[in-house]
C-alpha cells in the first residue's frame, strides 16, 4: 500500500505472515516462533504507522491551507499565529514519527530474519544489541556462501532496503532528529504563479557526518521513500516463506535423530 493511495494494494504480491508462523514452527519449533513473532508482527505494524503519520501531516496542512490561506496567502497565519504554531508542532511530530518508523523497518526486518531463520542457533550468535541490518545481512551472506544458496534472493532484497540516495537521506534525517536536533518543516508559498505547486512543505537543510543535506520537499521525500521500502518489505516476507519451504526437507526427522 502506497502512502498516497491504496488503489494498487490488490495488485501487489501479498505476504502471508500466518504461513510464516506455520513454516517457522514446522522447521524450527514453537519456541523459535515465539522469538520471531514480535518482529514479524511489527513488520506489518510499521507500514501502517507510516501511512497514518503521513496522512495526518498532509491532511492537517492541506486543511489549514484551504481554510486559512487560500485567499490571503501566508499573511493569513498572522490572523491567529498561535493556531499556526500549534499546527506546525503537530506536523513536526507526525513527520518525525513517520521518519523514525520508516527508518526502523531495516532493523525490525533484521530481527525478523535473524529469528525466523534461527540464526541465533549458530555457533557464534550475535549479541542482542548487534542484531541490526548491517550485521544480519553480513551473516546471511556468509550462510548463503557456506551452505544456504537459497538465501541469495533474500540477501539481495534485504540489501536494497538500505541502499540508494533516498535511504542515505532518511538515515541522516532520522539520526539528526533523534540525537541532535529536529529538522523542522517550513511552509513555503510561491506567490509568482510560476511554480507548479503553490504550497510546499520543505524540510530545512542540515549537516550530518560531514555532509550537507539540502532543503527537501517533505511530501515528495516521504512518499518516494515509503513507496520504495514498503514493497521491499512485502517481497522479503514472501521470499522468507519460500526459503522456509526449502528448509523443511532439511529438518531432521525424529527417526533420523534417534538413529544418530
Amino acid at each position: 500500500m502506497g502512502v498516497d493511495s491504496g488503489a494498487e494494494k490488490n495488485k501487489s504480491p501479498q505476504w502471508d505472515n500466518i504461513l510464516t508462523r506455520e513454516l517457522v514452527t514446522a522447521v524450527f519449533g514453537a519456541a523459535q516462533w515465539k522469538k520471531a513473532h514480535p518482529s514479524v508482527r511489527s513488520m506489518t505494524d510499521r507500514p501502517m504507522f507510516c501511512h497514518y503519520h503521513y496522512r495526518e501531516a498532509l491532511d492537517m496542512m492541506n486543511n489549514y491551507i484551504e481554510s486559512n490561506l487560500k485567499e490571503t496567502g501566508l499573511w493569513g497565519v498572522f490572523e491567529d499565529y498561535d493556531e499556526f504554531s500549534y499546527l506546525m508542532l503537530k506536523i513536526r511530530a507526525n513527520i518525525v514519527a513517520f521518519v523514525q518508523s520508516l527508518h526502523a523497518v531495516a532493523d525490525t526486518c533484521s530481527h525478523m530474519l535473524y529469528y525466523s531463520l534461527a540464526l541465533d542457533k549458530l555457533p557464534s550468535p550475535l549479541k542482542e544489541r548487534d542484531i541490526n541490518a548491517e550485521k544480519v545481512l553480513k551473516l546471511l551472506k556468509k550462510q548463503r556462501d557456506a551452505r544456504h544458496p537459497e538465501y541469495d534472493k533474500l540477501c539481495r532484497l534485504f540489501c536494497e532496503v538500505t541502499t540508494g540516495d533516498g535511504y542515505k537521506y532518511l538515515n541522516a534525517l532520522t539520526n539528526t532528529s533523534k540525537h541532535r536536533s529536529i529538522v523542522r518543516p517550513e511552509l513555503n508559498e510561491d506567490a509568482t504563479g510560476k511554480r507548479e505547486e503553490r504550497w510546499i512543505l520543505f524540510l530545512e537543510s542540515f549537516w550530518y557526518a560531514g555532509d550537507l543535506f539540502e532543503q527537501t520537499n517533505a511530501h515528495e521525500f516521504m512518499r518516494k521513500e515509503h513507496d520504495r521500502i514498503q514493497p521491499l518489505t512485502v517481497d522479503i516476507g514472501v521470499e522468507l516463506n519460500e526459503v522456509l519451504r526449502k528448509l523443511q526437507p532439511l529438518k531432521p526427522t525424529t527417526q533420523a535423530i534417534e538413529e544418530r
